[in-house]
């Protein structure tokens, strides 16, 4: 028996290493798309939908759809940072922190390949980018890579962490201009402005070191 879209889906983002939420957010869609499709709420998913996701998965949309393309000639699935082992953590974000910041999750949603600045930091994780405040050098779906034993220098691109009583946890990406005592001084692009955050509230900044495109 054929396989359904959904199924078709589910195999393929299995094995590119996604689940549905973090195959969403890299492809750019709102965070259940996939799953919507997967479940059969989407009946029939519009092109837009399907061509990111046929991108990222590594086929054609008409294969996903319907599996014209012969076996042996869809190309392998693949996810960034592909490799044997898969023991970085990704961890999802989502837009509605305070300040503008991201609501990231506890739990990684997804687990890639060790990068190369990464390769010797088992501390070392991705955080998935909603928004557009700093557009042009981190897009919504990029996956932000951070060291976080590198101390961050003036300059460099950082993530900001700040907990709520209740666990809650929120995160800027910035880039870090300087600081006081009191506060982390930073910039962003979209608007471009810089401002301060205070230290008392934001922990030490964690540098990134690099990234993978949602594209």
């Amino acid at each position: 028996m054929s396989e359904t879209i959904s199924q078709r889906l589910t195999r393929l983002m299995r094995q590119a290493g996604y689940n549905p939420r973090s195959l969403s957010l890299a492809a750019s869609l709102g965070p259940t798309a996939v799953r919507d499709i997967i479940d059969g709420r989407v009946a029939s998913p519009r092109y837009a939908t399907l061509q990111p996701l046929a991108t990222l998965l590594g086929v054609g949309v008409d294969y996903l759809v319907v599996g014209e393309t012969p076996a042996a000639e869809t190309p392998a699935p693949r996810a960034a940072g592909d490799s044997q082992t898969r023991d970085l953590p990704v961890y999802g974000a989502a837009q509605g922190g305070a300040g503008g910041s991201m609501l990231v999750s506890s739990d990684p949603i997804q687990w890639l390949g060790r990068p190369d600045p990464l390769q010797t930091v088992r501390a070392g994780y991705g955080v998935y980018v909603v928004g557009e405040s700093m557009i042009p050098a981190y897009e919504q779906g990029d996956i932000a890579l951070v060291h976080p034993a590198l101390p961050p220098r003036r300059g460099s691109d950082v993530i900001l962490t700040r907990h709520d009583p209740d666990g809650t946890q929120h995160v800027l990406i910035k880039r870090l201009v300087g600081w006081t005592e009191e506060n982390w001084r930073v910039r962003q692009y979209n608007p471009e402005r810089e401002f301060d955050l205070p230290r008392a509230e934001w922990g030490e900044p964690r540098t990134i070191v690099g990234k993978y495109n949602a594209r």
